[in-house]
């Protein structure tokens, strides 16, 4: 039953690539309409098609056997004959819900004086952040319980010197809001080093930026993880939600999250800035400790 949902989601998804548009009058909208209509319409059937994977999922209470699954952020996980998913409801929790451990080798020391006194902070008028892991959590609806992927176990957090936030690891995801009239997403690059100086990082190597959107933030409705606000419906349906929210308050935001190596047991700090080579400015700067994974 799963391997065939899974395979009506891939040919829905790929319809949707592949599908053309009407024709439009040229004097009236831009050469690439076409294809931004195009890609809101692939990204709203890949959030569809998530929702009926978690569904099943919750569904058959993970009761798959053979190859691995992602944990909502990219990275294998145990065979799903191995996961325990809720089924049922319990009075007064719609637990449990799981998040991602943190990574083995800690988080990053205090910022190095070298690369602090290099920053120069963007005036974005940021807040709102916190620290995340991403997990599976869990929804009534009637007398159902199902399971969606998202940010929990969030802490604020505040930035030191201005934009600079420290003493992140692997298994966290920073996320952060700006003033959406003065924050050009599109002009940043992330540029990281070593405390030592010895390595260098870039946009390949570096932290992922915006792996999770609105869906991941914006939780659905009747979760009892008790965070705000919370909307109703499919993934696509809370990403556009959340941007509506976001917008009422003339946000943005942009999460960040970093890549494991298995190999770097003891762990090694980097410094990194989201920075702008125009203006010679950064959006935002962290430090963070590559290292492996965790249990």
């Amino acid at each position: 039953m799963k391997t065939l949902l899974l395979a009506l989601a891939s040919t829905a998804m790929a319809c949707a690539l592949a599908a053309p548009e009407p024709a439009l009058a040229e004097s009236s909208h831009g050469p690439f309409d076409k294809l931004k209509k195009a890609a809101k319409k692939a990204e709203k059937t890949k959030d569809d098609a998530e929702d009926v994977v978690e569904t099943v999922d919750t569904v058959t209470g993970g009761a798959v056997t053979g190859g691995a699954v992602t944990d909502g952020t990219g990275r294998r996980t145990a065979p799903r004959s191995s996961r325990k998913v809720v089924t049922g409801t319990t009075a007064g929790s719609n637990y449990p819900q799981t998040a991602r451990a943190p990574g083995h080798a800690g988080v990053a020391g205090p910022t190095p004086a070298k690369y602090a006194n290099a920053t120069k902070c963007a005036a974005l008028d940021l807040g709102n952040a916190f620290v995340a892991r991403a997990g599976n959590y869990t929804f009534s609806q009637g007398i159902s319980t199902e399971q969606r992927t998202g940010l929990l176990d969030r802490r604020p957090v505040e930035p030191v010197s201005g934009c600079v936030f420290e003493g992140l690891g692997i298994g966290d995801v920073l996320y952060v809001e700006f003033d959406k009239s003065k924050f050009k997403k599109y002009n940043y690059r992330i540029q990281c080093a070593s405390y030592d100086g010895s390595e260098q990082q870039d946009n390949v190597f570096g932290p992922s930026i915006d792996n999770y959107g609105g869906k991941a933030i914006m939780l659905h409705t009747g979760n009892s993880t008790g965070y705000e606000p919370t909307a109703s419906g499919s993934n696509s349906d809370r990403n556009n939600a959340y941007k509506k929210y976001m917008d009422g308050r003339g946000r943005a935001f942009a999460t960040f999250n970093f890549k494991d190596r298995p190999d770097d047991k003891q762990g090694t700090d980097f410094y990194c800035q989201w920075f702008d080579r125009n203006t010679g400015e950064s959006a935002i700067a962290l430090t963070y400790r590559r290292g492996p994974t965790g249990s």
